[in-house]
């Protein structure tokens, strides 16, 4: 199995990703579980 190596900006959007995954796409729960704001979460997403 290869290793893969993300850039800083494709991991935080990777566990923002996740997050939304397991909290069922609520941005509300995954904004507290990170510590991040909903628009912060917004523009992570856009990028």
């Amino acid at each position: 199995m290869r290793k893969v190596e993300l850039r800083m900006k494709e991991l935080n959007k990777y566990e923002i990703i996740k997050e939304l995954v397991d909290h069922n796409g609520n941005k509300i729960r995954a904004k507290e579980k990170l510590g991040l704001s909903i628009r912060q979460i917004n523009r992570l997403i856009k990028i």
